[in-house]
């Protein structure tokens, strides 16, 4: 990860189209990650000289003075404050006030109580020297913040329709109130940043406005965060940081407001089969994949916006010619509610098969009831054709890829009730002239591999291709046969997150991504063997790589990351 250091009251260039004050850029990490890090926000310690990063994958240790960062992964925020010393320690909460693993938890200023929530629960806990207090919100909490004087805090929830509701918790009277509704927030991390006279309180919202369900599928609406004051007092709401990007997490310490601002940019490239420099063929595009005459390239299309975290992704397609430059405008491919990720042309070209989250109707979230998560089968040349629902069972699925004869997907899922994030190798097998499901069968593993990430079918169609997943970043490139009868493996390499693989045309090579030098890379490794050769060296992740027919180019993935602590004067 590279970083940004500014001195303390420096000010960059840094002020906004809508003419909201000026702010700098204290911190900038570049994570090499797809997705993973969208959610990732900083946590400021009170003296203002280091700052907790991260989420999903834990907290990491920036120090603001020095300039440097600490690789270690915490599981919590309050292990990182701990690990950094640069945090009050808590006083005067009772011994038996337990905050159950997972939960998400916010100190008062004097760090004598403690509020803490599950994430996708409506209970609210306040622990103090007395015990825990728990209060019913009526929605999932999302954040919460809590005044100077520790006697009131404000929480966000959820409501079921999608729109956020701030609620206030007065702890001596023990009441709940909601003073305002309708909000457009995130529905998943969120802070509320209260002033230091406890006036005002920040909040990241998309608009004053609220929610349009619509509109939150659609990928071409500008519905990314903005940081919002409310005014306690005149009950006026207004918004003070807009930037192209999510501006979100507001935190206030001292006399400045701090916030994370997203800056996660995907394209589509291409590079010789021989390795060189990526040259972009489709901006704001990630996911790339051939057709079976190499005349079109699909790929995924919509950006990573927090506000609606996936439910605007579609798929699209670009004419292209034999150099994989576009030689018309992209058009689109797969379109509807929820996320769809880009098809896998049959063989034949007669068949197109895709990972969707498809819903018969709006829906405000990721996981909002009536959403899917499998494989979905359509005929390629008519757009109104049925969707032909292959899985019924999966659980944050994978692209799916063909085998040579068309009669076979192979994909990967998590498995319902199993570990969240270990997926396993699934095989479908489909009636070529009516798309229907004729079998179903998990592809056995080698003991060693815990789960995999993402496969690819041989051109001879005798093996397939996966990357199996280890401890934390390790992971490995097997070819195995379809039944799973014999399993090999080809290559050990790090990599921090779906890389993906391929197979070049005549069956000799595999491309494969994987981390060197701070960022994922392409690299390719004879199928018999040996040592791999790198093929990139990008300063920016690549990622998902694809080889076209003629075997003469790659296309990938290119990730552009930017999570940026930024500040202003309040």
């Amino acid at each position: 990860m590279s970083r940004i250091k500014v001195p303390p009251l420096a000010i960059l260039a840094g002020v906004l189209a809508c003419g909201s004050p000026e702010f700098e850029v204290v911190y900038t990490l570049t994570p090499p990650t797809w997705f993973e890090d969208g959610w990732s926000y900083y946590d400021v310690s009170p003296a203002q000289d280091w700052a907790a990063f991260g989420a999903r994958f834990g907290f990491q240790l920036v120090n603001l003075v020095g300039a440097t960062q600490d690789s270690v992964r915490y599981a919590t925020l309050e292990e990182a404050r701990a690990a950094a010393g640069a945090w009050p320690e808590v006083t005067g909460v009772s011994a038996g006030v337990v905050i159950p693993a997972g939960a998400l938890a916010e100190w008062s200023p004097a760090r004598d109580k403690v509020a803490f929530f599950l994430p996708g629960s409506s209970v609210l806990a306040v622990g103090s020297g007395t015990g825990p207090v728990e209060y019913e919100l009526g929605g999932p909490v999302t954040g919460v913040g809590w005044v100077p004087a520790g006697d009131v805090l404000y929480a966000l929830v959820v409501q079921s329709d999608g729109s956020s509701s701030l609620m206030r918790i007065t702890l001596e009277f023990r009441t709940v109130e909601a003073i305002l509704e309708n909000l457009d927030a995130p529905q998943r991390f969120n802070s509320i940043a209260v002033s230091p006279d406890g006036r005002r309180l920040y909040l990241a919202l998309v608009s004053a406005e609220p929610p349009d369900a619509e509109s939150r599928h659609r990928p071409e609406v500008d519905r990314d965060t903005d940081i919002y004051v409310y005014d306690l007092r005149e009950r006026r709401l207004d918004r003070v940081v807009a930037d192209p990007g999510d501006d979100f997490h507001p935190l206030v310490r001292g006399e400045f407001l701090y916030w994370t601002h997203n800056d996660m940019k995907d394209q589509i490239v291409v590079v010789p089969v021989s390795g060189g420099e990526p040259r972009v063929v489709v901006e704001d595009a990630q996911i790339p994949a051939f057709s079976p005459d190499g005349r079109q390239l699909a790929f995924t299309y919509g950006g990573w916006r927090i506000a609606d975290w996936a439910l605007n992704l579609d798929a699209g397609v670009v004419s292209i010619d034999d150099s994989v430059r576009p030689i018309a405008p992209p058009r689109s491919l797969v379109t509807g509610y929820h996320e769809d990720f880009t098809p896998a042309w049959s063989p034949d070209g007669r068949w197109i098969a895709y990972h969707s989250h498809r819903s018969p109707g709006p829906v405000p979230s990721y996981a909002s009831p009536g959403s899917t998560d499998d494989i979905y089968l359509r005929r390629t040349d008519d757009p109104s054709a049925s969707e032909i629902r292959l899985t019924e069972f999966g659980w944050e699925v994978g692209m799916a890829d063909w085998s040579p004869d068309g009669r076979r997907l192979v994909f990967d899922s998590w498995e319902r009730g199993g570990e969240p994030g270990l997926a396993k190798p699934w095989i479908v097998t489909i009636d070529p002239g009516t798309g229907q499901r004729v079998d179903l069968r998990r592809l056995p593993l080698p003991p060693s591999v815990r789960g995999t990430l993402l496969a690819a079918w041989s051109p001879r169609g005798d093996e397939i291709a996966v990357i199996g997943q280890g401890e934390r970043r390790r992971q490995e490139l097997w070819v195995l046969s379809p039944d799973g009868r014999r399993a090999e493996r080809i290559a050990e390499f790090e990599g921090s997150t779906y890389g993906g693989v391929d197979w070049t045309p005549d069956g000799e090579l595999l491309i494969y991504s994987a981390l060197a030098g701070g960022r994922m890379q392409l690299f390719a490794v004879p199928r018999a063997g040996g040592a791999p050769r790198q093929l990139t060296q990008d300063e920016a992740s690549l990622i998902h790589p694809q080889v076209s027919p003629d075997g003469r180019w790659i296309a990938a993935t290119q990730l552009v990351r930017r999570k940026e602590l930024r500040r202003m004067r309040i």
